[in-house]
């Protein structure tokens, strides 16, 4: 089974990656309108722009909280890949990989769009197709951070796998010895009465 010290620094993996998922689940009502409706309406698209200027204008504090959760997934990360196993090579080495995916998409995309939100200026696009990027950007970090979610848990899963099949394989070479050891106990009784 995975020690305390790996189930503690899963934990806040699997949390972090959960509650971020969560903020996203939020913005997805303007998302899924402004990507998957056919033509959407520039009511649409204002009702995102003001969402988003909401959250680009929100208190320092949330902001805050939002930069420990990260932190907090990125400590656990640090931890389950101190002195790695095979299996965290692979599997924690993947969620990373995965993690620091959607957080350079966060950063270069989603935030950068939140202050042209605020300024008005979009560079080389217009604003519809600016909000449209902020949108898909948040689709591509809720697969990465789906991504993470089903690494961990196929971690844990392999990790039981093999903790079962390891039990199964001692009880059975246990029961190896056992039969050889009566083995041994009866030829020693067989030879013993021959000599008499």
């Amino acid at each position: 089974m995975p020690t305390s010290s790996r189930s503690f620094s899963t934990s806040l993996i699997l949390c972090s990656s959960s509650f971020l998922l969560g903020v996203l689940f939020v913005n997805w009502t303007y998302d899924h309108k402004t990507l998957w409706t056919p033509n959407p309406t520039a009511e649409v698209f204002a009702l995102a722009k003001q969402h988003y200027t909401l959250l680009a204008t929100e208190p320092v504090i949330i902001q805050h909280v939002f930069h420990t959760v990260v932190g907090l997934a990125l400590l656990g990360f640090v931890i389950k890949l101190y002195k790695p196993s095979e299996s965290n090579k692979l599997f924690d080495g993947g969620s990373l990989v995965l993690f620091m995916a959607g957080l350079i998409v966060y950063l270069t995309n989603v935030r950068r769009g939140f202050y042209s939100v605020l300024d008005g200026d979009w560079g080389d696009v217009d604003e519809h197709t600016g909000i449209n990027v902020i949108a898909a950007s948040q689709v591509i970090i809720a697969f990465t951070l789906l991504g993470v979610l089903g690494l961990q848990v196929g971690q844990y899963y392999a990790e039981v796998q093999d903790d079962r099949e390891q039990a199964e394989f001692e009880r059975e070479q246990r029961g190896l010895r056992e039969r050889r050891q009566q083995e041994g106990d009866l030829r020693t009784a067989k030879e013993g009465k021959k000599d008499k």
